[in-house]
């Protein structure tokens, strides 16, 4: 029988859902109009340049229309060749339609660079750019590390990343988090190492990141978890995992059309779902690598629909996800360590191993196997959800062959 944990988080899970959809649509049906109006902007991705034009995102932070604060917008500036910071003042006209907003502007209306002190995130930024001599690397390690967009990554390098499957590993999420809590763990005696690793995890979540859904997902996971832990219980990570989305449902609602979002929510069910139908052997060699495929397959089953309803998957992340993921892990410690340092730590290791990572990427994107079935989004997510579905039952029965074999032995 299903756990009562686990059905009333799932209740809870989609109340919040259903609340948050209703939200987001009341406040988009209102969020319709045409008006000049001056903005205050901070650039998201690159600026590209069209026919005289520049198009670029970016998100209001504030100026004459406070219900777009926040908002992610695109901008035209006609004119223009060049903004004059990544954030900047601007007059022009604005239509918002909805969940799109729209602004248009000569360059003579930019009003130049915002006075907002710089955050530490864009300090680090900085550094990177200094330190880090190889351009291709140096886009590299500011999508991993600091979440950049990955739009800022040479053309080549985004296809390759692409055509492997691999752009998932671009984004924040677990890993990064894992990786960053255990190197501070062991830095002090326990407990002040755990709370060090707490700390200086969500230091780096909330003033080194963009604040996306999958990072703020995997930090929650992960704080719920320690918080389990430290208290002498046992986490139940479907718990955790629906509990950490409702949070971020209920303080974000906005998210709930975030294809991020969802991404992240069911790469992550399906891996621990999925994992709950496998045999394990704890201190088997052959079960950890093994586990680190199986890890891979399951994420792959689980956002497949997802990405089918506007682009292909590549069935070859299966198999690469594990194999440059190994690698990334001496590129993740020596990055890690560099953000604590400030970047003070010479850059030519950094270098050395991001330069293996995209040859690895390059050789491993010539072999094709994209995969794509034309979808909806509404197919997308109820094959998602009815795949988890599946895996729920098929792990309850599995835990029960598992409990009369254990009785049997006995």
């Amino acid at each position: 029988m299903p756990k009562k944990a686990e059905v009333l988080q799932l209740f809870l899970f989609f109340v919040l859902l259903i609340f948050s959809l209703w939200r987001v649509e009341r406040e988009e049906a209102f969020l319709h109009f045409e008006d000049e109006g001056l903005l205050e902007v901070l650039v998201e991705g690159p600026a590209v340049e069209e026919g005289g034009r520049l198009r670029l995102r970016a998100k209001v932070l504030s100026g004459d229309f406070p219900e777009l604060y926040g908002k992610k917008v695109s901008i035209i500036l006609y004119g223009a060749e060049d903004i004059p910071s990544r954030a900047f003042w601007l007059y022009g006209k604005v239509r918002a339609e909805g969940d799109k907003v729209f602004v248009s502007a000569s360059w003579k209306d930019v009003e130049g660079p915002s006075l907002r002190q710089r955050s530490l995130r864009e300090g680090y930024m900085e550094r990177v750019e200094e330190k880090i001599k190889d351009p291709q690397v140096r886009a590299l390690t500011l999508s991993y590390l600091f979440g950049e967009s990955q739009e800022l990554l040479p053309q080549d390098i985004f296809y390759h990343f692409r055509k492997t499957g691999l752009v998932h590993i671009l984004v924040i999420s677990g890993f990064h988090v894992a990786m960053f809590f255990f190197i501070l763990k062991y830095a002090l005696p326990y407990p002040y190492g755990v709370l060090l690793a707490t700390i200086g995890t969500s230091l780096y979540v909330i003033f080194l990141t963009p604040q996306d859904p999958p990072a703020l997902r995997a930090w929650l996971m992960f704080l719920l978890w320690v918080l389990v832990k430290l208290s002498q219980g046992v986490p139940n990570s479907l718990n955790i995992l629906l509990f950490s989305c409702s949070l971020l449902l209920l303080f974000e609602p906005s998210f709930v059309k975030s294809y991020s979002f969802w991404l992240s929510f069911f790469a992550t069910l399906y891996i621990l779902l999925g994992l709950r139908i496998v045999r394990r052997e704890e201190n088997s060699l052959k079960w950890k690598v093994l586990n680190s495929f199986l890890i891979s397959f399951f994420a792959f089953l689980g956002v497949s629909p997802l990405l089918w309803s506007f682009t292909t998957s590549s069935a070859g992340s299966i198999i690469f996800s594990p194999l440059v993921g190994f690698m990334f892990l001496p590129f993740t410690v020596y990055g890690i360590l560099e953000i604590i340092t400030f970047f003070s730590l010479p850059a030519f290791p950094m270098e050395v191993m991001g330069k293996l990572i995209l040859f690895s990427v390059k050789v491993l994107s010539h072999f094709d196997l994209d995969v794509g079935i034309p979808l909806g989004l509404k197919q997308a997510i109820f094959l998602s959800s009815f795949g988890a579905m599946i895996l729920y039952v098929w792990g309850i029965y599995r835990k029960k062959d598992r409990c009369a074999s254990n009785i049997f032995k006995n």
